[in-house]
């Protein structure tokens, strides 16, 4: 596994606290028998399995993973094949469980097909949401759901408490607003109505990790530290590095809590 496909694996543990169950059991009543079921940007498959392990998807379902980089597909063929998948032919089968592997851009994919659910974890806030949403509604059937869960919503926390905080996370909020918004989780909210959705459910899903670690998480938080400095490096300098020293050695030493707060939306074409 590259870097970031380590990263991935590591926030297991993170995602599985943070998900907001209210709106997981909402998605639970709502969903039809054996829902042909689409994610964007699937990642490593931990996704696909966590929803059915978890009893949120019956079996029988006909689920097309998309992500956009070709390498997470293969180590999510590894992850389901672990899981007890079975290769046949260019699908992965478990009981009457099919899952679809695909390498490309969401939105790309999407415009050939028709789904009763379709799953975008930590997705829309990296794209712009007044443009992608409405796309992502388009590839659902009528009364189709879409599901949005842990997607970022502006509040980013470190402790103990650095005197440069609000000056780093303040830049890194705003590195993230090129591309997409900081803000999305709470923009979702009225977006979901404008682009021709009912809102059905929504509730907080934030990662909150603290020692001491359980699993990987010191391997999460390493990476949550690098992707800080890889989007304010060059903006900060010594700043951030004297920052960046502070935290590596408060995770070094068990010290560091770290709080994201995040939405987790379930809406109705």
């Amino acid at each position: 596994m590259n870097d970031f496909q380590e990263y991935l694996h590591a926030k297991r543990t993170v995602d599985d606290r943070a998900l907001n169950r209210r709106v997981l059991a909402r998605l639970r009543v709502e969903l039809p028998d054996a829902p042909r079921t689409v994610e964007a940007g699937a990642g490593i498959g931990t996704g696909i399995t966590r929803l059915l392990d978890w009893g949120v998807l019956p079996e029988g379902v006909e689920y097309t993973a998309i992500d956009n980089r070709s390498e997470n597909a293969a180590v999510a063929r590894e992850h389901l094949l672990d899981a007890g998948f079975s290769q046949e032919d260019d699908r992965l089968v478990r009981d009457d469980t099919t899952v679809s592997l695909v390498a490309g851009d969401a939105f790309e994919v999407l415009s050939d097909g028709e789904y009763d659910l379709l799953v975008a974890q930590a997705f829309l806030d990296l794209v712009e949401l007044d443009d992608a949403l409405p796309a992502l509604f388009e590839a659902l059937s009528p009364g189709g759901l879409a599901y949005f869960p842990i997607t970022f919503d502006g509040e980013t926390v470190f402790e103990p408490a650095h005197p440069l905080d609000d000056r780093v996370l303040g830049a890194y909020h705003r590195d993230m607003d090129r591309e997409g918004s900081s803000e999305t989780g709470r923009k979702l909210l009225a977006a979901v109505p404008k682009a021709g959705g009912e809102l059905l459910a929504a509730g907080s899903s934030d990662w909150v990790v603290y020692p001491p670690y359980s699993g990987d998480e010191r391997v999460f938080l390493d990476h949550i530290l690098d992707t800080v400095e890889g989007a304010l490096a060059d903006e900060l300098g010594e700043g951030l590095q004297e920052w960046l020293a502070a935290r590596r050695r408060q995770l070094r030493d068990d010290e560091l809590v770290y709080i994201a707060h995040q939405l987790d939306v379930l809406a109705r074409v």
